[in-house]
């Protein structure tokens, strides 16, 4: 696998440079009307041979350490990113005639920039891409419009649905 980069930073988000180095990492940017979108995500896709879909979560980071800085989630907290990240690997299984065990190895973002419709939807990029199923043109616009809509929402408080196309409240403990 090699890192993808969806999107143009415009010279933004240096910080984000040293992700280019780690070969399982997905990044999705995009800055539309001064606004900033970006997730990176770090999974592995195993064909599961049971006939169902897995996500295993497997999260190590140490969070926020400070502004500006990278994001890496950690196992405690970023409830609501763990959520995006889940929903969009949920719309993604129903995307395909297989099954798969989804290994989340690491989500990264900024407190500005990403939400977990952000986190969800680059997700289900990475998953998509590692099994070579691609989106036509009209998926994605209608996807990426979605996405793009996210901050003018209250955006910690609500979870994507793809599936919709529209958000669903939850209780992040």
């Amino acid at each position: 696998m090699s890192t993808y980069v969806i999107g143009d930073l415009h010279g933004q988000y240096q910080s984000l440079k040293h992700m280019t180095e780690d070969p399982k990492s997905y990044k999705w940017t995009k800055i539309k009307n001064g606004i900033g979108y970006v997730a990176i995500v770090n999974i592995e896709v195993f064909p599961n041979l049971e006939g169902t879909n897995e996500i295993n979560e497997h999260y190590n980071g140490i969070g926020f350490t400070s502004q500006g800085y990278i994001e890496e989630v950690s196992a405690k907290g970023y409830d609501d990113w763990k959520a995006g990240a889940r929903s969009g690997l949920k719309y993604g299984f129903s995307l395909v005639d297989r099954y798969s065990t989804v290994q989340i190895n690491k989500i990264e973002g900024l407190t500005s920039d990403t939400n977990p419709t952000i986190v969800g939807y680059t997700i289900l990029r990475a998953f998509l891409d590692s099994i070579n199923h691609e989106l036509d043109n009209d998926q994605i616009r209608k996807l990426e419009e979605f996405v793009l809509c996210s901050w003018t929402k209250p955006n910690h408080l609500l979870i994507p649905n793809f599936f919709t196309l529209s958000f669903e409240t939850i209780s992040i403990q």
